[in-house]
């Protein structure tokens, strides 16, 4: 019996190794079916927070949908560019032709000692009742629809969790196409709604972000400061980052510490930072806690460098940052463009100063080691301890302008000026300078 177990395990180890080098030679492929990478775009965060709220509208109550779901080509894609928040390299279009949606991917192999590339088309019609693509290929493979489903089932299952790709497929009744727009008609009861928001929401939050109930344990500390009156409601910005920073030292420990500072700075720019942060990242800033509280101040009047712009500026940047250091899957650098967006086609480099002087806050707290936290709190006596001055820093100018003074942002001059900010920020008290 024993020998007769060997044979089975080692027939069924030689039929893997089979089996897994023929997928290799028929599906893997040198080239990506799309030569230009999907890179994300900031305006793709707009367009999927528009998303969520549509989908749970459009869905109804589970047995009838108020509306349609009607996405047009450009937001659809905009939606498959996020796709390489999760997979790096990922890149994916879709294309409305007649009356089907084509869509194609190319997803990067990693650890391969040459570039290889797993790439896929579909063809979807439009229907009424079951989705069933045609023209299905995994590279030079066609795949028949039914596998094809349930593969996207699973994965979507496995990937982002709370049976997200049962639901999805099971929601989606019917689609129509009108022109370049795709009109879905969904059905999900809450539960369905909740478990893909908490899903999407969960993969993008990564395995080392805080959970929202810390975030809003430090949220309500900063209100309740600011209702008692022992943080301003005009002038400087800096008691609040200093009462921030201490509540971190305070309820911490050393193995906390990153997540606290996160938590914390998070909780910070949902009170005092850009107005497009809540909604950009939405339930991961905080809880239902927090939701219902009747405030009796605010800080809208408080001021970073004198401008109210500086200080949610640096300190949206410092959030996103630390988010970014605790593998929140949006990159800093897009979230910062969106809110940067720049006003009446104007340029301001103090915005961009305001921004670095707050990511360096977030990266210098939280490489150091937790015992040096007291003296580099101490550091901070002054608001240009953590940011710089703008007096010498080119300021708001029309896009003319900035054509003509800077060419492009790829320009040695736009590259010297940025050189010169950050040599500003090497100086600043935070960093050791004058200590």
């Amino acid at each position: 019996m024993l020998r007769l177990i060997r044979r089975i395990v080692v027939v069924l180890l030689v039929a893997s190794l089979l089996a897994g080098t023929a997928v290799y030679v028929m599906v893997l492929e040198d080239r990506p079916l799309i030569t230009e990478s999907s890179a994300p775009k900031p305006q793709d965060v707009v367009v999927a927070r528009s998303f969520v709220r549509n989908v749970r509208s459009a869905a109804g109550d589970g047995t009838a949908q108020s509306a349609p779901l009607v996405l047009t080509e450009a937001e659809l894609n905009s939606l498959l560019r996020l796709g390489a928040r999760f997979v790096p390299g990922f890149r994916s279009d879709l294309e409305i032709a007649g009356d089907a949606a084509i869509l194609r991917a190319s997803i990067p192999v990693p650890h391969l000692p040459t570039a290889k590339f797993v790439n896929l088309s579909a063809r979807i019609p439009a229907f009424d009742g079951q989705v069933m693509p045609t023209d299905i290929r995994i590279g030079p493979v066609s795949i028949p629809p039914t596998l094809a489903l349930q593969m996207a089932r699973l994965g979507a299952n496995a990937i982002i969790g709370n049976r997200t790709g049962d639901t999805l497929l099971d929601a989606a009744t019917r689609m129509t196409i009108d022109g370049d727009s795709l009109s879905f008609d969904l059905a999900m009861d809450d539960m369905g709604k909740n478990g893909i928001m908490r899903g999407l929401f969960g993969t993008m939050r990564g395995a080392d972000m805080p959970m929202a109930s810390q975030i809003d344990r430090y949220y309500l500390m900063i209100r309740d400061a600011m209702d008692r009156g022992d943080l301003p409601d005009s002038g400087s910005y800096l008691p609040y980052l200093r009462f921030t920073l201490q509540a971190v030292i305070d309820s911490s420990t050393p193995e906390t510490l990153p997540n606290a500072y996160t938590a914390a700075i998070f909780a910070l720019t949902r009170v005092c930072g850009a107005r497009d942060f809540p909604l950009i990242v939405g339930r991961l800033i905080g809880g239902d806690l927090v939701a219902d509280r009747d405030w009796r101040t605010t800080c809208d009047d408080v001021t970073l460098n004198g401008r109210i712009d500086s200080r949610r500026h640096f300190t949206t940047a410092a959030a996103l940052q630390a988010a970014s250091n605790r593998g929140f899957a949006v990159s800093v650098g897009e979230f910062k463009e969106l809110y940067d967006t720049v006003r009446s086609g104007g340029f301001d480099f103090t915005d961009l100063a305001a921004n670095n002087s707050g990511i360096r806050m977030s990266n210098h707290l939280m490489t150091a080691a937790p015992d040096e936290w007291p003296a580099l709190l101490g550091r901070i006596n002054d608001e240009n301890d953590v940011i710089v001055p703008f007096d010498d820093i080119p300021q708001i100018m029309s896009q003319a302008e900035f054509d003509s003074r800077y060419g492009s942002v790829e320009s040695a001059e736009y590259a010297a000026v940025l050189t010169m900010i950050e040599a500003m920020i090497d100086d600043l008290g935070l960093y050791g300078a004058g200590n």
